[in-house]
């Protein structure tokens, strides 16, 4: 009776997960996290820069999903693919409610981040939509080859990095733009390789180019250069407290042996909890060295 008891527990646990991936609000709980933990490190309390990060993640990932949901089911058989079909009506509710509170809470940090918001917002847009015409057929930025996941790390790293500086008013700060670029960057990498049944052959993303072994490689790669970066910050520029620097470094190096470790043949949740939990992961084990060591 106790194991059946457990094994229920698990299933509602996991079927709530699956409920926050498949809404987006898993990721948007995400770039709320590298948010925040960009503002702690200008020792700024604001939490309107986060929440307008979040709801407006919410918003674009639904709706760059919802507007291709049947050219996704077309594309293979994939049980994100059918939820995201499935859980449809539900999921346009939740777009148009958090594109509305995404514009309330735009409204108290827009004279802060306006035309970088207003590039990003740009490219979110020609991610999704077909905003140029190739040869008598009207394509997006995502259609470029090797260009999906540039986009993808530029974008995280302007929203969650430089934003926090712009509305801190400090001064930019490369160094912290880059290391959360190559973070990005690095942990997108599994999800090219999960995606390989389904994306087209002209899209050349890196395991595409690279092969899955190779691409794991850069992975792996580009999160070392990102532990240089963070060691550099904290011997040589004094910017973290010992704890905070190994929070850091924990989650690099569990998101490069996750990388290495992907896939095609990965569960889902291998890449949508796991992976994607890692920029969760990075702000709850900064928070509790702050607060708790």
């Amino acid at each position: 009776m106790k194991n059946i008891s457990i094994f229920e527990g698990m299933r509602i646990i996991l079927k709530i997960l699956d409920f926050l991936v498949v809404s987006n609000l898993y990721v948007a709980i995400g770039t709320f996290s590298l948010t925040w933990l960009s503002l702690q490190f200008y020792d700024n309390e604001n939490l309107e820069l986060p929440f307008f990060v979040f709801f407006s993640t919410l918003f674009a990932y639904n709706f760059m999903r919802l507007v291709r949901v049947q050219p996704m089911l077309m594309e293979g058989d994939s049980i994100r693919h059918k939820n995201i079909f499935k859980y449809r009506v539900f999921l346009w509710v939740l777009c148009g409610l958090s594109g509305v509170l995404a514009f309330l809470f735009f409204g108290k940090v827009y004279e802060f981040i306006f035309y970088p918001l207003l590039f990003m917002g740009f490219i979110s847009v020609a991610y999704s939509l077909p905003v140029y015409k190739k040869e008598g057929s009207w394509l997006r930025l995502r259609d470029l080859p090797s260009i999906k996941i540039v986009l993808i790390a530029f974008v995280w790293a302007v929203v969650t990095s430089l934003m926090p500086m712009q509305i801190s008013g400090v001064a930019i700060n490369c160094l912290k733009v880059v290391e959360r670029f190559l973070f990005v960057f690095a942990i997108t990498i599994p999800f090219d390789i999960r995606d390989l049944r389904f994306d087209s052959v002209n899209l050349h993303t890196i395991p595409q180019v690279f092969g899955i072994k190779n691409a794991r490689y850069i992975g792996v790669v580009s999160l070392v250069f990102a532990e240089g970066i963070l060691f550099y910050e904290y011997f040589f520029l004094g910017y973290y407290s010992l704890f905070s620097a190994l929070a850091i470094y924990l989650v690099y190096e569990l998101s490069a042996l996750l990388v290495y470790k992907s896939h095609p043949d990965m569960h889902e949740r291998y890449f949508s909890l796991g992976i994607e939990g890692t920029s969760i992961l990075l702000g709850l084990l900064f928070y509790l060295s702050q607060n708790l060591l």
